[in-house]
């Protein structure tokens, strides 16, 4: 009885792992396909420009920028109540010294402007939302900064002040960085570099296939 329920929970594993090894393998053979292609991926919501196509998009963005928040007062001061009488019974007292101090602005606070889609193309990336728009043309771009972590990713570029950051989720943060990776190779021709680490990506997976365990008696 023992030794059936060692060996199903065998195989449990082994299934746990082979499904989790062919989700990887997938995902970098579908990698593997997009990098190659020349035409993309099919959307009927943003206007492409000529030789520009779409690599991916993640709905649900945000927009996110800085916004001061509240501001305090410091070193204000109530001063000093001097009794200076009585009317009818009641004291009647004069206030000196009483100040506001100093305003002082509150600290900038990362905040969702927006709520849209993320878009990725082999020219450049797009947000899209109800009030707001922001494009990132690679033509302009000075550096990216992806955060696996916090599932956002920040672009800088040359017409535009202030950088853009885009919070998708961490969940889709090894997605999005993909895509751009690929966008950014066919923008600037180092495509087949792309490829052939990919493939090596997808040997190493193939070798590492998981095993069944064994059957019968030892």
């Amino acid at each position: 009885m023992f030794e059936k329920h060692r060996a199903k929970q065998a195989q449990q594993r082994y299934e746990q792992a082979l499904g989790a090894w062919q989700s990887e393998l997938d995902a970098y053979e579908e990698l593997l396909a997009l990098a190659q292609s020349d035409s993309g991926i099919e959307s009927s919501e943003l206007m492409l420009q000529p030789d520009e196509h779409l690599i991916g998009e993640v709905t649900g963005a945000s927009l996110i920028e800085d916004r001061r928040g509240r501001g305090t007062y410091q070193g204000a001061s109530h001063g000093v109540s001097i009794p200076i009488g009585s009317i009818g019974g009641r004291s009647v007292r004069y206030r000196v010294g009483a100040t506001r101090g100093h305003y002082v602005q509150g600290a900038p606070v990362p905040t969702s402007i927006d709520v849209g889609t993320v878009f990725v193309t082999n020219k450049r990336i797009v947000f899209e939302g109800p009030k707001q728009t922001r494009e990132c043309a690679f033509s302009k771009l000075l550096g990216v900064e992806h955060d696996d972590a916090e599932g956002s990713s920040v672009f800088s570029v040359s017409n535009r002040q202030k950088p853009t950051t885009i919070h998708y989720g961490s969940a889709v943060a090894g997605w999005f960085d993909a895509r751009v990776d690929i966008a950014l190779a066919q923008f600037r021709g180092t495509t087949d570099a792309l490829l052939a680490q990919l493939r090596d990506d997808i040997s190493t997976i193939e070798q590492s296939k998981p095993q069944p365990p064994p059957t019968g008696p030892p």
